[in-house]
């Protein structure tokens, strides 16, 4: 079951870092556009900042869960190294029970907010485009982090040996 799930939470990590993917194209490409409006035409293009704000968003809580899928969250060992390996595996459990706290504290927040916007119908000033879309997929991003992390978390629990695999590795 524990497989299942994984192998679930896996390829919806990689849908949502090919939306990534693609919210970074759409941010590049707006501020192109804008950049070379206000160069060359002495006009920028209109609600640039409030699409990038927005796409930004969707930009960072979709790379969340790919990322620490593959791993590659930054990792201080500042003193890691010095521990005997028990005491590893206790840091690297003390950690992953921090993360998904904070995870889970981020994520409750953020759904109650995503209901508030869509209650209240918040919208852009300029260009009036609906918030919630931008805060459904932010807080799909966070719960689906939040998922990779307690699978982890159970993972270094069930098999202490993974513990020692929770460690990034040089690329």
């Amino acid at each position: 079951m524990r497989k299942l799930v994984s192998d679930l939470a896996n390829r919806a990590a990689t849908v949502f870092g090919w939306l990534a993917s693609i919210t970074l194209l759409a941010i590049m490409a707006t501020t192109f556009v804008d950049v070379i409006g206000r160069t060359f035409f002495g006009r920028a293009l209109v609600g640039t900042v409030e699409s990038v704000e927005l796409l930004m968003g969707i930009l960072v809580f979709s790379g969340l869960a790919l990322t620490e899928v593959n791993r590659r969250h930054i990792v201080v060992e500042t003193f890691q190294s010095l521990f005997p390996r028990p005491v590893k595996r206790l840091s690297v459990l003390i950690n992953l029970v921090l993360a998904v706290s904070i995870t889970a504290l981020l994520a409750r927040q953020l759904i109650v907010k995503t209901f508030e916007i869509l209650q209240e119908q918040e919208h852009t000033q300029i260009l009036e485009i609906p918030y919630w879309p931008t805060a459904m997929v932010m807080s799909v991003g966070i719960v689906l982090f939040l998922l990779v992390l307690l699978l982890r978390l159970i993972e270094a629990l069930v098999n202490p040996s993974s513990a020692d695999e929770h460690q990034t590795t040089p690329p």
